[in-house]
């Protein structure tokens, strides 16, 4: 069954109930999938299986909404049920470029970004929530004043410590 490539997209994070159900013999598409009115199946032709035989196929569907990868272990499945692993990584490929313009001494530079999603989330999206998620990891370097940080003027570079980096971010995350 090709389950792991349905594409679904949702407002709410979290776990919901979905099911299938058709008889066979036919096609199983995305489009059987009976969602929630809040999960919609971005793709309905997305096929999941062929029954060459007269038979009920019910399937019932756990489905969330989270980040990056998961990997279901087959020890942790209740009886009858069977875990996939998920993939929660919408965008599909992303580039930049940056271009001069304007005139004589007042030339500026623009940045091009261009990204691809599943269409779970909209490019637009994606961008909003990857730029939250770099403010993030910038945070801790805000407060190097805290540490009396100095540079001194003919200093050219500072070596962060990584320990110090992940330490910050961590207590960071703690406060919120």
């Amino acid at each position: 069954m090709n389950l792991k490539k349905i594409v679904l997209r949702s407002n709410l994070y979290g776990t919901c109930d979905t099911s299938i159900c058709v008889k066979g013999p036919g096609y199983v598409t995305a489009q059987d999938i009976i969602t929630p009115p809040y999960v919609e199946i971005v793709d309905n032709t997305q096929h999941i299986a062929s029954l060459t035989e007269p038979i009920d196929l019910c399937i019932r569907l756990q489905i969330e909404r989270n980040h990056g990868y998961r990997i279901k272990s087959p020890n942790n499945f209740q009886d009858g049920s069977y875990p996939i692993d998920a993939v929660f990584m919408p965008v599909r490929n992303a580039n930049h470029s940056i271009h001069s313009y304007g005139n004589g001494d007042e030339k500026q530079e623009i940045l091009f970004l261009e990204i691809w999603t599943n269409g779970s989330l909209t490019p637009k999206e994606a961008f909003h929530e990857a730029s939250w998620n770099l403010i993030d990891l910038f945070i801790p370097f805000f407060h190097t004043e805290e540490e009396n940080f100095h540079l001194d003027d003919n200093q050219p570079k500072v070596t962060l410590h990584i320990f110090t980096f992940h330490d910050k971010l961590a207590k960071l995350r703690k406060k919120k």
